[in-house]
């Protein structure tokens, strides 16, 4: 971590919990922690715009009679329904954007599709119904991971949680 900030002095950090997310005109240092819930990060190279969430539950539809709409962060599709408003206010179309897709690690129970697939599965369909590019992705898996997005660069580094080597570091560039 330090030697990403000493390479890009300056930059403004952000530290995303549950239900959070933003778009970021400005070069940001964008951190989070993931178990079974999902962060997407967009960027447009084009228009220098970054964007990432940390939703905890796939669809809103599926939950809203139970917990309020309060927050369009707490879900995987209303988070890149709202983010992709946002990049194309900006002016960013879908396919000036690269898209990373992370988390949805399984529970403890094997069988049916737990959070974290449904997370991953809805995050998916999502950018395919916005026509996003999927670029990398880092999903499923038993380990929760440690994201940190550099949103003027759209690198994402990426660690899993409870690994005792750096092997579990990894680095999610593009295509």
């Amino acid at each position: 971590m330090k030697h990403l900030l000493e390479s890009h002095p300056g930059v403004d950090q952000v530290y995303l919990l549950v239900a959070q997310g933003g778009l970021y005109d400005r070069p940001t240092l964008v951190q989070t922690v993931l178990g079974s819930c999902v962060s997407v990060v967009f960027f447009s190279r084009e228009h220098l715009l970054g964007g990432i969430f940390h939703a905890l539950l796939p669809t809103a539809a599926a939950y809203e009679t139970v917990l309020p709409p309060q927050n369009p962060f707490r879900y995987v599709d209303s988070s890149i329904d709202a983010l992709a408003a946002r990049l194309a206010r900006r002016g960013a179309a879908p396919c000036e954007v690269e898209c990373k897709v992370f988390g949805g690690a399984s529970a403890l129970f094997q069988g049916e599709a737990g959070v974290g697939e449904q997370n991953v599965r809805a995050a998916f369909e999502a950018l395919a119904r916005h026509r996003f590019r999927v670029a990398a992705s880092h999903v499923g898996g038993e380990k929760g991971r440690k994201l940190v997005f550099l949103s003027h660069t759209g690198e994402v580094f990426v660690k899993l949680l409870g690994s005792r080597s750096t092997a579990g570091n990894r680095r999610a560039s593009g295509a």
